[in-house]
């Protein structure tokens, strides 16, 4: 009865890993650490072995990484300049504050028009021209989105290797 109800609450902390993932308020892959430590304390530790620990701190580590690997590398990619970089990753996370008076829209589009935005930014700085300002741009865009495939694809990973550990 107990490891059902650990399950349950596993299960709830997994579901919002891949949320926030998803809508990146906050770091999605951070919601499995508090998956794992309940279950382990409510139906014990048995099910995890030291290489589930070990590939779940890796999965999280390069989850961190690929947002702005990822970026980096679409702007660089484009054509882009160092100024289009940070551009990129700084409009990030500053436009979802600054249009938070929307609402879940702020949270689902400002990320992602936060990077295009400042990566546009950075390079008119470099006194970049139009054509190349909207390509690298467009680069930030399609890096966004692929970096955001790829972290729902790593919290999957995550996620299904908790349950074939417990199952």
């Amino acid at each position: 009865m107990l490891a059902i109800g650990a399950t349950l609450i596993a299960t709830a902390f997994l579901l919002a890993a891949m949320f926030f993932t998803v809508v990146p308020i906050l770091p999605g892959t951070l919601f499995t650490i508090p998956a794992f430590l309940i279950y382990g304390l409510m139906a014990g530790w048995d099910h995890f072995s030291i290489w589930f620990w070990i590939g779940q701190i890796v999965l999280m580590v390069v989850n961190f990484l690929s947002d702005n690997v990822a970026q980096i590398f679409g702007i660089k990619k484009m054509g882009g300049s160092k100024a289009g970089m940070i551009g990129g990753s700084v409009g990030m996370f500053v436009l979802p504050l600054v249009i938070s008076p929307l609402g879940p829209l702020a949270v689902i589009f400002g990320p992602l028009l936060g990077a295009v935005i400042g990566a546009m930014v950075g390079e008119m700085l470099m006194r970049r021209k139009s054509n190349e300002v909207m390509k690298v741009g467009w680069g930030s865009l399609l890096s966004f989105l692929a970096g955001t495939v790829f972290k729902i694809l790593l919290v999957g990973v995550q996620i299904i290797w908790f349950y074939l550990a417990i199952f």
